[in-house]
């Protein structure tokens, strides 16, 4: 193993991709010092093994990069156009705005895609680890560069001393996992600090604040959201076209059947499987290809 070749090959694929030094220490589970050290030449420990996990981690990144044929994100995709005018009415407005609907449908790419291409945004995504209150607030902070402890009370004054008049805008993906009063306290975020807060989730977070029975709890929050705009996996076949490149008609409809059907989420990840594993032979990919992948490893056909 030549492990200058391997130092080389590294400082290459980070110029080429863009990829910091951070984020391929922090997806090789390695310290930042470790590899700058490593980089440097001035490493102690064993070169040798660092060397070979540089030499995985090239491989299976630029694996990974070619395998991005289709995306989610497509800007003509009516899906991009709602998510993206909810996410630059909030950030405008400094206000609430509610983006539901189905699954796969391309909401969050289109928000992440909005949130790299302006300054001023925060990111997060919500879980069952970050459902309540407090848990979604550190997570606002963390997201921020801020390492925030204590209570509730004590944490929430902190973002609204950092954030009040720098009208940035907060996207909450998969929204659907907070609590109620997780909510209250993002409406109450939004009520102190006047910053743009986007709640993205899917359909059960629209019935609950807008169509539940016990809709009157949410009046609160619901009655600050006057933009409600919502997803679905209806798509046209020209919006498909653009999304699966180098693809037959047939294929097409095959795809758009599927994405209708499951989700357009679905749809790419068949595609980039045909992709990857070259099924198509370098070229069209045909209608006959989704339906093997399908009986391969869904055991179904469209």
């Amino acid at each position: 193993m030549n492990i200058e070749e391997t130092r080389k090959s590294l400082v290459c694929f980070m110029e080429q991709t863009g990829t910091k030094q951070a984020r391929v220490a922090k997806e090789m589970g390695l310290s930042a010092t470790t590899v700058s050290q490593f980089l440097s030449g001035v490493y102690t420990g064993n070169n040798e093994d660092i060397a070979k996990a540089v030499e995985g981690y090239i491989q299976i990144a630029t694996a990974r990069l070619k395998n991005k044929n289709a995306t989610v994100f497509y800007e003509g995709l009516r899906n991009t156009q709602i998510s993206t005018f909810g996410a630059t009415y909030a950030h405008k407005n400094c206000e609430i705005v509610l983006l539901s609907g189905d699954a796969g449908a391309g909401k969050t790419s289109a928000l992440e895609r909005y949130a790299n291409s302006h300054s001023g945004v925060i990111f997060v995504t919500a879980d069952v680890c970050t459902s309540s209150a407090t848990a979604i607030l550190t997570e606002i902070a963390g997201a921020m560069g801020k390492s925030v402890s204590g209570t509730k009370s004590r944490i929430m004054k902190t973002l609204i001393d950092s954030l009040t008049g720098t009208n940035r805008l907060i996207i909450i993906d998969e929204a659907d996992q907070l609590t109620f009063s997780a909510l209250q306290a993002i409406r109450k975020l939004n009520d102190k600090a006047k910053v743009g807060i986007l709640l993205a989730g899917n359909n059960k977070i629209y019935n609950q604040m807008v169509m539940g029975a016990k809709c009157t709890e949410f009046d609160q929050i619901r009655t600050r959201i006057f933009v409600r705009p919502k997803v679905s996996n209806e798509y046209t076949i020209d919006e498909v076209s653009h999304i699966f490149p180098n693809t037959e008609d047939d294929a097409l409809r095959t795809l758009l059947k599927i994405a209708e059907r499951e989700s357009l989420r679905t749809a790419i990840k068949l595609f980039n499987v045909i992709a990857e594993m070259g099924i198509a032979g370098g070229g069209k990919v045909k209608a006959k290809d989704i339906k093997a992948v399908q009986m391969q490893f869904l055991g179904e056909t469209a």
